[in-house]
């Protein structure tokens, strides 16, 4: 059996093995979920079992790169609207560890390079080290590999503890969660009405221009005293007591109504001629293009309604782009239908494809831009590293969705497996590492340091989670993603990740890394200049 462990792929099984096992271990409703892994890792890196480092590499950056391109194609657009929010809790939460690590070298008289380590394994920060050990020489690295082992356990301990500390319920936190979700995406209806408005007769519908008033889809017309409905075009010509059939959001429908007409009960019936389909987009060819490129009504007479997207309707818009998995939900005759779906697919079971190489190429991307230097002012030149090279080569290409033939966006089940995967080789790995010299380093360096570290992990948490959820009022599960984010934390993330199956901490945490990375740098060049001139 020992022959096996010394095999390091038998090892990495059998830790995550154990570790999964462990994880699902509950106690009064606790449990350390896949976080677990890293205790059962540095059991066996404490008995002197090691894993190489490039398993961490790997798992890393495919967590990293998983949970980037997820939240790549919202990761823009919230930080023009909460972003900036959630950035400075990152700053609080350095500028706060920068400033009990201050109290704590006065208090037990660390030098500058223990004071930079104590700084950098606190918060877990590998960039941290490396400024601290580049800035000044001394015992910066055996005060990180004290202090790291703290920050890793108490972040875990943290984040599992503080919604029961807080007696906070996260199921009902994800519900409020996806009502305010669903309040920024009202759901689309319908409403039937009347064409009263004279200055309306005899205008063609393209004329009305009414993308300006609001964002809705006139699906189909009943003339006055007809049986069957037409389809509506942009060449159809409105009269007087035509009957329409208008989607869209219901405030959207209320302005529309006061610029058309009254309101009118019943229902525009289909006929042998027209019909309604849902089709899935799940063609690569179709993925990326607008409704307007596609041209459905003037090329098919078809009409798009609306787009279902991650169980939200959206506005079926020229400018809105199809990604795969969209079910798009049309109007018009059956032949021109069936034409639709040989364009868009509609095949569902092709929306669980994964392919490999737009994944492969990405990670490469993200390793090319962990090595272009930066220079900042105060931080000097940097790199963002292969983790930050690898989130922001994430976010990038989620954002931009398709590239010519490639298609950045994962399938969630695909996401998720990479995720989970991922994140096990990480745990594993680290935990081996820090086990092999935990009992060596705590003896050479005493108890005061990790007393000092444990501080420094966790006073600027407890300080951030007060500040925002009794000043800020923001969403828990969003402050518990700007707390990983801010700490740099994988493992933080990941205890999350084991009590709630949102992706709202996640969001946040992709949201805040970039700033949490760049600000331990430049937090430490600075906490180096302070400590120096104490």
């Amino acid at each position: 059996m020992s022959e096996l462990l010394l095999n390091p792929v038998f090892l990495l099984f059998t830790i995550i093995i154990l570790g999964e096992g462990l994880g699902h271990l509950k106690l009064k409703s606790f449990s350390f979920g896949s976080a677990a892994i890293i205790f059962v890792a540095m059991s066996f890196g404490h008995f002197g079992y090691q894993l190489p480092s490039e398993f961490q590499t790997l798992g890393l950056v495919l967590f990293i790169y998983s949970v980037a391109v997820s939240a790549g194609p919202g990761f823009f657009s919230s930080f023009k609207k909460q972003g900036f929010g959630l950035a400075i809790g990152a700053v609080i939460i350095i500028a706060m560890a920068g400033l009990m690590t201050v109290l704590a070298c006065w208090i037990f008289g660390f030098d500058v390079s223990t004071g930079a380590g104590l700084f950098a394994g606190a918060l877990t920060s590998s960039p941290g080290l490396a400024v601290a050990v580049e800035a000044v020489e001394g015992n910066a690295a055996a005060a990180y590999g004290v202090t790291y082992v703290g920050g890793i356990i108490g972040v875990i301990l943290f984040m599992n503890l503080i919604p029961k500390i807080l007696r906070v319920d996260i199921a009902d936190e994800e519900a409020k969660m996806n009502k305010e979700r669903t309040e920024n995406n009202p759901p689309f209806t319908y409403h039937h009405v009347m064409v009263t408005n004279a200055n309306l007769f005899g205008k063609k519908v393209r004329e009305l221009k009414l993308k300006e008033i609001a964002p809705v889809v006139l699906t189909r017309l009943l003339r006055e005293g007809a049986s069957e409905p037409e389809l509506v075009t942009g060449d159809t010509v409105l009269q007087e007591g035509d009957t329409l059939r208008i989607a869209g959001r219901e405030a959207d429908l209320a302005r529309i109504e006061l610029f058309m007409g009254k309101p009118v009960e019943g229902e525009i019936a289909f006929n042998k001629v027209l019909s309604k389909k849902s089709i899935v987009v799940s063609k690569q060819s179709a993925a990326g293009q607008t409704l307007g490129f596609l041209n459905l009504r003037e090329t098919f007479g078809v009409q798009a309604t609306r787009i279902t997207r991650n169980g939200f309707d959206l506005p079926a818009t020229t400018t809105i782009r199809l990604h795969i998995g969209d079910i798009l939900h049309v109007v018009g005759e059956e032949d021109a239908l069936k034409n639709v779906c040989k364009i868009l697919g509609n095949n569902m079971k092709q929306t669980y494809r994964i392919s490999l190489l737009p994944i492969l190429i990405g990670l490469v991307v993200g390793f090319l831009l962990g090595q272009v230097p930066f220079n900042l002012p105060v931080a000097g030149e940097f790199t963002l590293g292969t983790t930050g090279g690898v989130l922001v080569s994430g976010l990038i290409l989620g954002h931009l969705y398709k590239t010519g033939p490639f298609v950045w966006e994962m399938p969630d089940t695909a996401n998720a497996f990479i995720r989970e995967l991922g994140l096990m080789f990480f745990l594993a790995t680290v935990g081996t590492k820090t086990g092999a010299t935990i009992v060596a380093t705590i003896s050479a360096q005493g108890t005061d340091l990790v007393i000092a570290g444990l501080a420094v992990t966790l006073v600027p948490m407890f300080t951030y989670v007060l500040l925002s959820r009794y000043v800020q009022k923001k969403p828990f599960l969003r402050m518990l993603g700007v707390l990983a984010g801010g700490m740099t934390s994988t493992p933080g993330l990941a205890a999350i990740n084991s009590y709630t199956s949102s992706s709202y901490p996640s969001s946040a945490y992709a949201t805040v890394y970039p700033v949490g990375l760049i600000g331990m740098i430049l937090g430490t060049k600075l906490l180096v200049y302070l400590l120096a001139l104490l």
